[in-house]
């Protein structure tokens, strides 16, 4: 895990050689092990260390093949063992014990086709000097960032928007691109736009070539999500298949070189990743688990991550952030973002790496993935509820349903309001966004779904999972920490995702694919438990000291007073929302 800048440039690369190594410190919190950058004609590449395997100095980046490739790497490939077996009887000889150089080597082989290969994330750039080009690539699921912007003199790629704003002469608000933020609270879901205008994301699953002369950039799509889920509808032991891959992939992701740990939220999730890790672990003495309790009592959920921490005879390590902490960490917790979030469990996380640094963790294990690929979210009743009357067994998906915030009329209202368009078109234009910010096409193309495949690969791809992931990347890169997330898989995603949705959601639970998967694992009270929270946080607890100030920074904010007719605060998440758009503007001198 690490730090990437490239720039490519059409000028005198000593007119930007010192802006680039200014932007190169600018990432030093994603790598603190080592730093250098390279130059190659038109080309600077940087790279800022983690260092997670092979320790030693041979596996700093940026890192050579041969006098034809230099690299720039980000992630981890967790399958790089085999693939070095591989390559090595392909006539391949390593002088390392890390995975760029099986990338390097992989490449050599099959070209950009090598990505098809690798189980694991990543965010890439790699300079082919045998065909004077630059060729990037992200990882399927978008697991590591890959951020890029473009004009008539320069191309620039870096693994956070901060490291790119050095070169872009004037910081532009991409409105259109906050609209579905503002008005549903959805982030990194417009394609591939940011908040900051003509600065963009490399897509999860896309390889892009650039030529190093022209600057033109060539895109493919090498990962298809839907078109991997060949619908699977006998299948003898969809359990214990499930359960197979997940070990493999937690398995895979216990190679390291550094001290590992996870964060334990008393969820499902959580719970069954670290029964597993305490399984697999080759010294499960020296892992640790750490847990964020909230201080409001009807969203903590330290007694679920104690007992799942007891039964598993692991170490549990309980942080309560306080008040103060959240307030003093507010605007800092802002710029490791870089662009707007939707609520401050944010910091919940943040404080949970914050302590993982402390104790000397470099890996930690998390669960995301599992909600969006096993179907965990309550918001997704609705959507299953769909499924199930189109089937006709409406009456069957009422039997026994398991909510916790929901109820039976509540799941009706929410997808009658789903189903019309013009209602939830009206909704939005009832929050007084100015009409031209309101086209009704791209709302359609966020929101709008035929099947029920299409919306969890939207969930996946485009909308709720891609948020969580930069949330996760930049909260754990801020305290030099890699992230890595078993449910994500790519192995374990397609089988899932190939299954009938009856095999999913049974008995009225959601995920009750991976609840009879790992049943053994955990106390049945944890098991089929539904009252799910995650790592929530005491917001309205938080923002009552706030709350005049952030009404003020929303009053006083230029980009809000252009989307709105007027601004109504309605409730304390959308009052948040408009409120870390207002601070990202003055954080980042944005303009209209």
């Amino acid at each position: 895990m690490c730090g990437i800048l490239g720039c490519i440039t059409k000028n005198e690369i000593h007119e930007v050689k010192g802006e680039f190594d200014s932007a190169l410190k600018l990432l030093s919190h994603r790598g603190p092990d080592f730093c250098k950058s390279i130059q190659y004609n038109n080309v600077l590449l940087g790279h800022t260390r983690l260092a997670i395997l092979d320790l030693d100095s041979r596996s700093n980046q940026p890192i050579d093949f041969r006098d034809k490739y230099t690299l720039v790497f980000n992630g981890e490939i967790y399958n790089y063992k085999e693939l070095k077996e591989e390559l090595h009887l392909q006539g391949y000889r390593f002088h390392t014990e890390g995975d760029a150089e099986v990338l390097l080597c992989a490449y050599d082989f099959w070209g950009e086709k090598c990505v098809e290969y690798f189980n694991g994330m990543w965010a890439f750039a790699l300079l082919d000097k045998t065909k004077n080009r630059l060729f990037c690539s992200r990882d399927r699921f978008g697991e590591k960032p890959f951020f890029y912007f473009q004009d008539e003199e320069q191309f620039i790629f870096a693994s956070e928007i901060k490291a790119i704003l050095p070169f872009v002469k004037n910081i532009k608000a991409n409105i259109l691109a906050m609209i579905p933020f503002i008005a549903r609270g959805n982030m990194d879901c417009y394609k591939n736009q940011t908040f900051f205008k003509d600065i963009f994301r490399l897509n999860p699953a896309e390889n892009m070539v650039i030529n190093l002369e022209s600057l033109q950039i060539k895109k493919t799509e090498y990962y298809h999500l839907s078109s991997n889920t060949k619908r699977v509808e006998n299948i003898e032991n969809p359990y214990k298949s499930v359960r197979r891959i997940l070990e493999n992939s937690v398995q895979l992701r216990l190679r390291s070189d550094v001290r590992v740990g996870g964060c334990l939220s008393g969820g499902l999730d959580s719970s069954c990743l670290n029964a597993l890790i305490a399984r697999f672990h080759p010294n499960k003495k020296d892992y640790i688990a750490i847990h964020a309790k909230s201080s409001l009592e009807e969203s903590d959920e330290s007694r679920y991550a104690r007992e799942v921490s007891k039964y598993l005879g692991i170490e549990l390590c309980v942080i309560e952030p306080t008040e103060n902490e959240f307030l003093e960490s507010l605007e800092k917790v802002m710029y490791v973002q870089d662009e707007p979030f939707g609520s401050t469990s944010i910091y919940m996380q943040y404080f949970v790496m914050q302590k993982a640094r402390e104790l000397g963790i470099k890996v930690m294990f998390d669960g995301q993935g599992a909600d969006e690929v096993f179907l965990g979210y309550e918001g997704y009743l609705k959507n299953l509820y769909k499924y199930f009357l189109e089937k006709g067994k409406e009456k069957n998906f009422f039997e026994n349903l398991k909510m916790f915030r929901y109820s039976k009329d509540s799941v009706i209202y929410e997808f009658c309001r789903m189903e019309n368009f013009e209602t939830l078109y009206s909704r939005i234009q009832k929050g007084n966004i100015k009409v031209e910010y309101l086209g009704e096409e791209f709302l359609r193309e966020i929101f709008c779904y035929k099947t029920f495949i299409e919306f969890n690969t939207k969930e996946i791809k485009n909308n709720g999972m891609q948020a969580l992931l930069r949330y996760e990347d930049r909260d754990s890169m801020a305290f030099g920490i890699e992230s890595r997330l078993p449910y994500l898989d790519y192995r374990l995603v397609d089988f899932v995702l190939s299954l009938p949705i009856e095999v999913k959601f049974q008995q009225g639970y959601l995920k009750y694919l991976l609840r009879k998967s790992c049943e053994d694992l955990l106390p049945q009270s944890i098991i089929w438990r539904y009252n799910k929270m995650g790592f929530e946080s005491p917001q309205k607890l938080w923002l009552t000291k706030l709350k005049n100030e952030m009404i003020e920074a929303i009053n006083h904010s230029k980009i809000l007073n252009e989307i709105f007719k007027k601004i109504e605060i309605r409730e304390d998440g959308f009052m948040w929302r408009l409120y870390n758009i207002a601070k990202w503007e003055a954080m980042y001198k944005v303009e209209i």
